[in-house]
């Protein structure tokens, strides 16, 4: 489907970020082809969006993207790795949490960003969620995804959205679960992380 968007402030991520207005956005399957004079614009192939005086952004994106998470800070360290061993035991509970990665990826959406990249998650619950959003079943963003990262014992996220490779089999045993989920990316965290300073 090709879209017009106008009557619209156009906010286009310069470096100025000043407000652009008469102007008419022309979207083809997807892409930003090109901005015209919205006033007398030939739009008898797109379908017309009056944005009424509203304003528009190109969708943003967030690299970096735990959908196990909500990104709000912890009060409190918490143990992620019993958390998570807890939430993957039973069908109900991972059905739960896959819900909840749902609506973490929805409001992604919903707050501008229409790409993200997945860095470390429950299981293969980054893949299935992207699969389900290009099929139309879900709502919510792009999705690259890398399902679980791979740690090293008491490393950065082990146990919880990274498996913990005690040695080089154990990593390639990884990659090669990582290659039948179909990933789109590996996220090595064989480093300290933020919340281990």
């Amino acid at each position: 489907m090709n879209y017009a968007f106008r009557n619209g402030k156009i906010l286009d991520g310069t470096k100025e970020m000043k407000i652009q207005q008469g102007l008419c956005i022309l979207v083809e399957n997807g892409i930003i082809t090109d901005l015209i004079p919205d006033a007398n614009a030939d739009l008898h192939n797109y379908k017309v969006i009056d944005l009424h005086g509203q304003y528009i952004l190109p969708g943003l994106i967030n690299m970096h993207v735990h959908l196990a998470g909500n990104g709000k800070p912890q009060k409190k360290q918490r143990d992620n790795e019993k958390l998570v061993k807890t939430i993957m035991s039973s069908s109900l509970t991972r059905t739960i949490a896959y819900k909840m990665v749902a609506g973490f990826a929805k409001d992604e959406l919903f707050s501008g960003v229409t790409t993200i990249r997945t860095v470390g998650g429950l299981g293969n619950f980054d893949t299935r969620l992207r699969d389900e959003i290009e099929s139309g079943t879900k709502l919510g963003p792009r999705i690259l995804a890398a399902n679980q990262g791979i740690s090293v014992p008491g490393g950065h996220m082990a146990g919880s959205v990274a498996v913990a490779a005690s040695t080089i089999p154990d990593a390639l045993k990884q990659l090669e679960k990582a290659k039948q989920e179909k990933v789109d990316l590996i996220k090595l965290m064989i480093t300290g992380g933020v919340l281990f300073c």
